[in-house]
């Protein structure tokens, strides 16, 4: 078996969490509802109510509540030529920057597709 190329070749893509201290960050959707909360208020004196309920949820939401998903990088070399890559923790699959070869990202590592 020595000298066989695996046809499942894969290297160790070690994860870096997002270092979060104090107050949260919010994510795209929660920043879209707090704008569209204020444009809300602007549509007439019965929908400020519902405008400001909107803004507060998004902004308590964003800022308060810490994420359910644990965001991050994960960070190792391409199985295909050994460039050192990196892919956001929602990535399943990408691309290498180097050689273009397509890499998914699976339980720690980064597997040659």
């Amino acid at each position: 078996m020595a000298g066989q190329v695996s046809d499942n070749k894969s290297t160790t893509a070690k994860f870096v969490p997002e270092d979060r201290k104090g107050l949260h960050k919010p994510n795209s959707v929660e920043w879209m509802l707090m704008v569209a909360g204020i444009s809300i208020c602007g549509i007439g004196s019965w929908a400020v109510a519902v405008g400001l309920m909107i803004f507060l949820g998004a902004f308590y939401s964003g800022f308060f509540v810490k994420p359910q998903v644990k965001r991050g990088l994960y960070f190792g070399p391409c199985p295909h030529c050994g460039a050192t890559m990196s892919a956001t923790h929602y990535q399943d699959e990408l691309d290498c920057p180097s050689c273009r070869g397509m890499v998914r990202v699976r339980n720690g590592r980064y597997e040659a597709i």
